[in-house]
């Protein structure tokens, strides 16, 4: 859709539904006002309704009363002259309209009658006597075949009551046509008799508006018998809407005669700004295509003409500029070297027309240059990077393919006879910058790193090359060489790396780890005091495989914190489970450098502790001296927290490190562990005994438990109970087992005894908020 149609489409579609939203809430106002006018006229009717039944009901008994108390009357009543008595009631009913009225007897029989075809002497239904003690002058409604009848009965007295008279109006298709003349409403009274509605009479015409469209108020009146007698008010919402609707038509007219206006003016308005915004929309395509001459006709004093004349100037800019992009984009700005992207090009091409031959590539590494621009300023640095890339392309065999990377990183490749004298050209390239460079008469020694690779049989890309040669680059760095070649060795271990990441996070997400025991064993007395708890990884592939396999590298990359609070938080549940069923056993638990780096430690702990409800005093952290040497102020602050939690703490590997008597004194531990390798010495090096003996003594000169780890003979075993080691732990007693086979082997062992209960830290439940990120 073009500009224009847009422009006058979204104007269009705003204008309509702006009168969209007020005609609806004009239609909608009018219909509440149309249904509210409804309701208030059938208010009004009812209550009009009921105070035509009073009028009727008070002229009934004045004129009842009047006739009651004419002399003359009462004679003919005590005479029973029933001729007097019909000539009476005719005229008097004669003269209110009355269709009827009727003289009985005390007793409700018929004397005289007038507009009802009774006999004398038959029960008038309505009498006193048969409506039980009525009073005087009380109005009721009367049906009689299919007519009603509104009386009002009164007593003839003389001076006693003597008869009764009841005289009423008939309500017909009259009454209801001057009701409803009144009101302004349809008027229906029904009857009711037998579960059967008759309308006796009704003002509503005949095939009248749908029930859905009128709006009907009941009024309940009387019920004569079995017969129940209602008046229905009734008013078309059509009719009441009416008057609305006209003005609701005029508003949709004088909206529809605006929206073809606006839409004239609305496309109108569209075509004069886009015109010209269709020759600036040429003129920058020819631009895009790199024409840059096009001519704009565009001769306007308003907005559109100022954009013209900044695209005419945007045009000149652009073609002057044009070529510095296209320098920028595929050479280094500072040495006129080619950029990694023209290298990347120059390199492919020079791939796809060697025929076979060697292609050799060179990634090239400055030493030290960080150091030139702190302490003699980057205009020196900038006059240094400038002359090493004259000297690179200046080698006869790079032919100008030299490339700058990065700030003191510079890339080259060549065309070689064959693959041995990779190695020669590589030399020929560290040579080129093994001289000093003079920088305003200042020599500035520079030395070089390469690393180097060869294209093999053209099945390489210059994106794997480059790769290839930086990774050599690296391994050059590590070894502290000035060159070094790749190798195949190189690139499967970092990919084996990244795969190693990744199973190892599926390994904790999916339980794939499992948690292997080594029981500890009180020298003296041969009971069980506790057991190390030992990491395995069963992979799906590779079988099961010990901490040695994964352990290092979750070190290197952090993930070990996430693979210590997996075992911490397996480690104490298992720990609480024996505690619960009265087996409780002390586990010791490693932790390594990078855990004592975790300012919350002791929080996750606790919490773990918490959750799983398992005495502080039956657990052990073991860390290994480098945990605390490398930062003592922090690992002392992290372990007092650990230690106030009522956790014991282990210096793992105790020997091995160089830690201290200070550190040991301040740390807050509570045993040591004897190296693997002094105990294993005892039997071969008679060297090592006075290093064990003297090991135990100093940790008993600190306070500290002594533990002696990896004894695999007995005679290694009474030694170092002579020397007064506390607690051994090695093959000779068992080897780590998983959990089955660990509670099998403690059925019928004598454990020391521990007495512990369960601490509720205040502390927030952290053993889960772990990132599963790359650390």
């Amino acid at each position: 859709m073009a500009l224009g149609t847009r422009i006058a489409v979204t104007f269009l579609l705003l204008l309509a539904a702006v009168l969209a939203a007020a005609l609806g809430a004009v239609s909608a106002t009018n219909r509440g006002n149309a249904e509210r006018e409804v309701q208030r006229q059938l208010d009004v009717g009812a209550s009009v309704f009921s105070r035509l039944l009073e009028s009727n009901r008070r002229q009934l008994t004045q004129a009842a009363q009047a006739v009651a108390s004419d002399y003359g009357f009462r004679e003919a009543v005590a005479s029973r002259d029933t001729d007097t008595l019909v000539s009476v009631l005719e005229n008097s009913g004669q003269r209110i309209g009355a269709a009827m009225v009727v003289l009985t007897s005390l007793d409700g029989d018929v004397i005289a009658a007038s507009g009802l075809h009774v006999s004398a002497g038959s029960p008038f239904p309505l009498s006193p006597v048969q409506r039980g003690s009525m009073a005087d002058s009380a109005t009721s409604l009367m049906v009689d075949n299919g007519r009603i009848f509104q009386l009002v009965t009164v007593s003839v007295r003389s001076p006693l009551p003597v008869a009764w008279i009841a005289m009423g109006f008939e309500l017909d298709d009259k009454a209801a046509r001057e009701l409803a003349d009144i009101t302004g409403l349809a008027v229906t009274l029904s009857v009711n008799s037998g579960g059967h509605w008759t309308d006796v009479a009704s003002t509503v015409p005949a095939g009248g508006a749908r029930p859905s469209d009128v709006v009907t108020r009941r009024i309940e009146m009387s019920k004569w018998g079995n017969a129940e007698v209602v008046a229905v008010l009734s008013r078309s919402l059509a009719d009441a809407r009416a008057p609305f609707e006209r003005l609701t038509k005029v508003l949709f007219l004088i909206a529809a005669v605006s929206l073809v206006a606006s839409a004239l003016a609305a496309f109108w308005l569209a075509r004069n700004i886009t015109r010209p915004l269709q020759d600036l929309t040429q003129a920058v395509d020819q631009m895009r295509t790199g024409t840059y001459d096009a001519t704009l006709n565009v001769q306007r004093r308003d907005e559109l003409g100022v954009l013209a004349e900044g695209l005419q100037l945007m045009q000149t800019a652009v073609q002057s500029r044009d070529q510095s992009i296209r320098r920028l984009a595929y050479e280094d700005s500072l040495t006129g070297l080619m950029n990694r992207t023209a290298f990347g090009a120059a390199l492919s091409r020079a791939l796809a027309d060697a025929g076979g031959a060697p292609i050799a590539v060179a990634v090239i590494n400055l030493d030290r240059f960080r150091r030139i621009n702190e302490h003699l300023g980057y205009s020196v640095g900038d006059a240094v990077l400038i002359k090493m890339a004259a000297r690179l392309a200046a080698v006869p065999s790079v032919e100008s393919a030299v490339a700058r990377f990065a700030a003191d990183q510079f890339a080259a490749f060549t065309q070689l006879r064959n693959a041995a004298s990779l190695q020669a050209w590589g030399t020929s390239l560290v040579m080129a910058l093994a001289d000093p460079v003079f920088v305003e008469a200042q020599p500035i020694d520079i030395t070089a790193t390469l690393g180097l690779t060869l294209a093999a049989e053209g099945s390489n890309s210059a994106d794997e090359l480059m790769r290839c040669a930086d990774l050599a680059l690296e391994h050059a760095r590590r070894e502290k060489r000035a060159l070094a070649i790749y190798e195949e060795a190189l690139k499967p271990a970092a990919r084996d790396q990244l795969s190693l990441l990744g199973e190892l996070r599926h390994a904790v997400e999916h339980d794939e780890l499992r948690l292997f025991f080594q029981p500890k064993i009180e020298l003296k007395t041969g009971r069980v005091t506790g057991a190390e708890v030992l990491l395995r990884w069963q992979h799906p592939t590779r079988g099961l495989l010990c901490p040695a396999d994964f352990i290092p590298f979750a070190e290197q990359t952090g993930f070990i914190r996430r693979l210590t609070r997996w075992t911490l938080d397996h480690a104490i549940a298992q720990g609480a489970l024996w505690q619960r069923a009265g087996k409780a056993l002390v586990l010791a638990v490693n932790i390594s450098v990078d855990d004592i780096g975790d300012v919350r430690l002791d929080s996750r702990v606790a919490s773990l502790l918490t959750r799983h409800q398992l005495p502080p005093a039956l657990l052990t952290l073991e860390l290994t001296e480098s945990g605390f040497i490398e930062d003592p102020t922090r690992a002392l602050r992290v372990l007092d927290a650990i230690a106030a939690l009522g956790v014991s703490l282990s210096i793992d590997d105790f020997g091995t490190g160089y830690s201290s008597l200070s550190h040991l004194v301040r740390l807050p531990v509570h045993e040591v562990k004897i190296d693997r390798s002094f105990v294993q010495g005892l039997e071969s090096d008679p060297e090592f005994a006075p290093v064990v003996r003297a090991a135990i003594d100093m940790g008993h000169g600190l306070g500290l438990q002594v533990v002696a780890e990896g004894i695999e003979t007995e005679e290694a075993a009474v030694r170092l109970r002579d020397f007064g080691c506390d607690i051994a732990q090695g093959y000779l007693y068992a080897k780590p087992m998983p959990l089955a086979a660990f509670e099998t082997w403690l059925e019928g062992r004598v454990r020391v005894p521990v007495i512990a209960v369960p601490v509720d830290f205040k502390t927030e439940d952290l053993a889960d908020t772990v990132s599963l990120g790359v650390y």
